[in-house]
């Protein structure tokens, strides 16, 4: 009863006059859903907020993702729209497709794309897809980016992967300009690895080359180290420390 009512809402809405608005649409788009095939259409339009919904619309259909022409245009999109946000929608979009042409194109983004927020999605793509050809973009991105936090994703989605390659670029990244990287690196070797090594280049570097299968422990970090602790420590009592706070220094007590 309480969906009939909320539907008898929604249609009163979009029916009332002067409801020709954005927000009657999503009225109707929330009661009343709407095929995938018109979200398709809107990937067409001259306007860039219509185009990056009908692609979210699109990519949340299961059945629709699964066609080789819906990854083709989601492929096309990332490469080629004008619009940051638009693209990023595609690529997110890519991050649950399959198809021979989704890893080579967010590959490409993820090192080309002039947009640091485009190339950071398109980085944790390639982590979801967990495919053999997205390491060497991954690795590429983690090298050369020159903003912090599209290293840090490519440090993060290298973890995916059990691969000796995708190890040895985390191993280069430890000594990353920037500690966001060079500590994301080192957690995600941890992780690959399941060893309790610092974080410096040399001990890794000895594992993957001395161990056949460094990735026995995939999945299994060590807890990590705790830090100094920063808690103020009473090296006196209470008492002594608060008649302290007041008594005069020696030094100052001669200036008197």
């Amino acid at each position: 009863m309480n969906r009939f009512l909320a539907a008898m809402v929604g249609a009163a809405l979009a029916a009332a006059p002067g409801c020709g608005s954005e927000t009657s649409a999503k009225w109707k788009d929330k009661f009343f859903p709407q095929p995938t095939a018109v979200y398709l259409v809107r990937i067409e339009s001259d306007r860039a907020d219509e185009r990056r919904e009908g692609l979210e619309r699109v990519a949340a259909d299961a059945g629709a993702r699964r066609l080789p022409s819906v990854v083709k245009l989601f492929c096309v999109v990332a490469r080629n729209d004008g619009d940051a946000m638009v693209r990023a929608a595609a690529v997110r979009g890519l991050a649950v497709m399959a198809g021979e042409d989704v890893v080579p194109t967010l590959g490409h983004v993820a090192t080309h794309d002039e947009s640091p927020f485009v190339r950071t999605d398109a980085c944790r793509a390639l982590g979801r897809q967990a495919a053999a050809g997205a390491v060497a973009p991954l690795a590429e991105v983690l090298r050369g980016d020159g903003l912090a936090d599209v290293r840090v994703a490519a440090a993060e989605a290298l973890r995916q992967f059990r691969d000796k390659a995708a190890a040895g670029a985390l191993v280069g990244a430890l000594g990353d300009s920037s500690l966001a990287v060079s500590r994301k690196a080192w957690e995600s070797l941890r992780h690959m690895t399941g060893q309790d090594l610092p974080r410096q280049a040399r001990p890794w570097e000895e594992l993957l080359a001395q161990a056949d299968n460094p990735f026995l422990g995939y999945g299994r970090p060590p807890p990590m180290p705790k830090g100094e602790n920063q808690r103020p420590q009473f090296t006196k009592g209470p008492a002594e420390f608060i008649r302290g706070l007041f008594a005069r220094d020696v030094r100052e007590a001669e200036l008197e």
